[in-house]
């Protein structure tokens, strides 16, 4: 009897204990009195992405996503694709062009260009988006056939000629908003479908449709570069009788549809001026100091330079300065950064080549980074007394990466200007 008395006390102090917390809980001093409207709650992932776009405010993009072929690439890929949509927002499609006039003219291949590359191969987590330094690159939807870049394939250390992918650099803002190729454009938190996520923006994510040489020939802002790379081209073909490649600025050269990835800071006239140079004879003069020649007795190029290259090495993130052993210089590490990264804390300690055969070590980042009093990135070589060069453009988008224009040259510490 004690033993059954027992277990109902066991019982029964717990069941008492639960039914005076619930009294005591309707006390009013201890009730929250409801505020605001009831939000009813709504399951998105229950719809995939396309049912999503037509329940969602971004009109005009979907208009566009309905004619372009975004449908039967995604069907292609088959069903256990997740994507991530960029939905430009309504103001963003007619800021950029994109009317609903505008869509009902253009052609859905014209149309893929936009839709497709708004589409990334895979579903952002925004907490791995929050964990992450820096910028991830991600694939979009969309290629150009006509161009190639070398890809290592899974598992292999040998890199292929591959159809050339429109890629996106993504992360977030310390306030959570994605930044998209530098540029902080989405601000709304996304919502999840079926198949995918969409991450409203409230811009349109710069494609790229030149190459950088081309963009250094067809904007004003850098006329003198333009002609000084063409001069000193065409200077070494003759010199070098055209057996011999130039490999200065190689990495904004396309050759044989063979894109190289790099960012660039792109010196402009003002750059030049600021450097005493007014026009492109004045650095040919500078040129004449030291010129590249053909050497008959070794069947080789000497002075495999012109000062110009040396004046400007810098702003392909000083290659040209690394450390070389019988093996070469080492890999050049892949060297695509926005303005977003461009700071000391983050790619400080970034290798610029990788560590040579021989056991030299890797060559790190020669550039300092910083900030002026309104807010733009300043740049120099490390050690230099020039002046700080100021990003006046970042992320201009070029087929070989971002180029970030500024308005001093990144002029090597040690290199005599007269």
């Amino acid at each position: 009897m004690d033993m059954m008395n027992k277990k109902l006390t066991a019982l029964f102090l717990p069941c008492l204990a639960a039914i005076l917390l619930a009294v005591g809980c309707k006390k009013e001093e201890f009730q929250q009195l409801p505020h605001g409207e009831p939000v009813p709650y709504i399951d998105t992932v229950k719809h995939d992405l396309n049912i999503l776009l037509a329940m969602s405010p971004y009109k005009l993009f979907y208009a566009a996503w309905q004619k372009s072929h975004v449908s039967e690439v995604m069907t292609a890929n088959g069903g256990s694709y997740k994507y991530t949509v960029l939905a430009p927002d309504d103001a963003a499609m007619q800021a950029a062009g994109f009317t609903a006039d505008a869509i009902g003219t253009k052609t859905a291949e014209e149309l893929d260009s936009l839709v497709l590359f708004h589409v990334l191969e895979e579903q952002l987590d925004t907490l791995v988006l929050r964990k992450q330094k820096g910028n991830t690159r991600k694939k979009s939807l969309l290629y150009n056939r006509d161009l190639k870049e070398d890809l290592n394939t899974i598992g292999s250390n040998v890199t292929y000629p591959v159809d050339y992918n429109y890629k996106h650099y993504v992360s977030t803002a310390a306030n959570g908003s994605l930044v998209v190729d530098g540029k902080t454009i989405g601000a709304t938190k996304p919502f999840y479908a079926t198949n995918g996520v969409i991450w409203p923006v409230n811009a349109l994510p710069q494609r790229p449709t030149q190459h950088v040489l081309d963009l250094m020939a067809t904007d004003p802002r850098f006329s003198v570069f333009s002609e000084l790379y063409r001069q000193t081209f065409d200077l070494w073909l003759e010199a070098s009788m055209a057996s011999f490649p130039r490999t200065t600025f190689a990495n904004l050269e396309t050759v044989d549809g063979l894109v190289r990835t790099e960012a660039f800071f792109a010196p402009t006239n003002e750059a030049f001026r600021n450097a005493g140079f007014n026009s492109v004879a004045d650095l040919m003069t500078l040129n004449e100091r030291s010129m590249p020649y053909f050497d008959w007795d070794y069947f080789e190029m000497r002075n495999g330079m012109f000062v110009t290259d040396t004046l400007l090495s810098y702003h392909v993130w000083g290659r040209f300065y690394a450390p070389t052993g019988g093996w070469g210089p080492g890999a050049t590490s892949f060297a695509v950064f926005f303005t977003n990264e461009l700071t000391n804390e983050l790619i400080g300690d970034f290798s610029v080549n990788t560590v040579t055969y021989d056991g030299l070590p890797a060559y790190k980042m020669p550039l300092l980074f910083g900030k002026t009093s309104s807010g733009q990135i300043s740049v120099k070589a490390k050690g230099s007394t020039s002046p700080d060069a100021i990003i006046t453009e970042g992320d201009i988008m070029t087929f070989e990466g971002p180029v970030h224009a500024v308005d001093h040259l990144l002029i090597p510490k040690d290199l005599r200007l007269n």
